[in-house]
């Protein structure tokens, strides 16, 4: 029972660069987060009464290599993706 469909994470792992791109078929507010291992939210963005298509290039160059988690809040929940940065 997602409300987000199509989320797409690549290249995954990575060097520097993150595409993260996924749909929303209903109006929602979803907040996207970025967070290290130690739970430190390195990224966030608001979308607020979002519907339609994400897309969205995140920069990690500048951190320590090693895995980071993508954190969606949903109207309906979290869904958590895993980042590996080489």
């Amino acid at each position: 029972g997602s409300t987000i469909d199509n989320l797409a994470i690549y290249p995954n792992p990575s060097r520097d660069i993150f595409n993260v791109t996924f749909t929303s078929e209903d109006i929602q507010d979803l907040q996207v987060r970025i967070i290290n291992i130690v739970g430190k939210i390195i990224y966030t963005e608001n979308l607020e009464q979002f519907v339609g298509e994400y897309n969205k290039q995140v920069d990690l160059a500048t951190y320590t290599k090693g895995i980071y988690f993508l954190e969606i809040t949903t109207n309906k929940g979290v869904i958590n993706k895993k980042l590996i940065l080489q």
